[in-house]
């Protein structure tokens, strides 16, 4: 009777005891995994949730248990519908390398790579969700450097003159499609070659380098666009500003750099409004003869063509229209 009973037990107790070993041997795969694994119901509520998870939101499990996935987006509920969306589009039920914005303690945004599936049981129904997250933060933040690295001046910390073409193509195109005005303000500083020419490079970098920090305090932050051309050359764009706004901000900069003048460095000045034609040439000319009006009423200045300018003389009227 023993003898029958270990050979009708004995198969169960070794599937018993290889499910045991699965189950452990996944488990520390998991465990010893630094990538988000999260499981959801149907209802969208958290089931499972990775040691991973943990450390990389800094939240316990036991916290997170319960709770509806679309707490741990940046973008909430839209993000969640978002890859659901996705996920129903999807001709095997999967979405590889999403990338989006989770939460984490601590106020932190993370930037991660997502890969989402449905778990489904048996019968091939839809029981809940898979989500497995990488933190791309590092990477994302070193494209950002990068990018802005190509479309700064390093000099002033300025957005540089490749990046003027491109925003001035946008700006005017947003202001046109909006109907909101956009202001321009163009620089140029009286005095500098002969101080860089007399006194040397260093002493003209400083210049340049206070003049860019009197244009970046004197304007909107995240708003307005500053600029450093080349050489003494500085142009603003102003969104949502009329030309008499824009004479305001270009007189508060000038105030702010006046320090300068006991250097021998003065500032002229121009400011134009976007035409309705979306000119930007006109635009240019515009702005610069402002500029050129006003240094020619200062003695001893001495009066040239800007860089700014000739980018666009050879331009007729309406052939940079954006």
């Amino acid at each position: 009777m023993a003898f029958i009973n270990q050979r009708a037990h004995g198969p169960l107790i070794a599937l018993s005891t290889d499910f045991i070993r699965v189950k452990e041997y996944f488990e520390a795969i998991v465990a010893s995994s630094g990538d988000l694994i999260c499981t959801t119901d149907v209802t969208g509520r958290v089931i499972y949730f990775s040691p991973g998870a943990e450390a990389m939101l800094g939240l316990s499990a036991e916290k997170a248990a319960g709770r509806p996935a679309h707490d741990f987006y940046v973008e909430g509920r839209v993000e969640a519908e978002r890859l659901m969306k996705l996920l129903r589009a999807s001709p095997d039920g999967r979405v590889h390398n999403h990338e989006t914005r989770m939460k984490a303690s601590g106020g932190r945004t993370l930037h991660v790579s997502m890969s989402l599936s449905f778990l489904k049981d048996a019968r091939g129904r839809v029981i809940g969700t898979l989500g497995i997250a990488k933190d791309i933060s590092d990477r994302v933040e070193l494209e950002r450097r990068l990018r802005e690295m190509t479309r700064t001046d390093d000099l002033t910390g300025l957005y540089n003159q490749r990046h003027f073409h491109d925003r001035l193509r946008e700006e005017a195109a947003r202001s046109r499609r909006q109907g909101d005005p956009l202001s321009m303000i163009v620089f140029d500083l009286d005095g500098f070659k002969q101080v860089n020419d007399t006194l040397g490079h260093l002493e003209g970098d400083r210049i340049l380098r206070a003049f860019g920090v009197a244009v970046g305090d004197s304007v909107r932050r995240e708003v307005d666009l500053c600029f450093r051309y080349g050489g003494d050359e500085f142009v603003l764009l102003l969104p949502g500003t009329t030309a008499a706004r824009g004479k305001t901000v270009a007189r508060r900069i000038v105030k702010a750099a006046a320090p300068l003048a006991k250097d021998g460095v003065t500032a002229s000045w121009g400011v134009a409004q976007l035409p309705k034609s979306g000119d930007a040439s006109e635009f240019v000319r515009t702005a610069d003869a402002a500029m050129f009006q006003m240094k020619s009423g200062k003695a001893g200045v001495r009066r040239r063509g800007t860089d700014l300018a000739r980018a666009f003389a050879s331009q007729g009227r309406g052939s940079r229209r954006v």
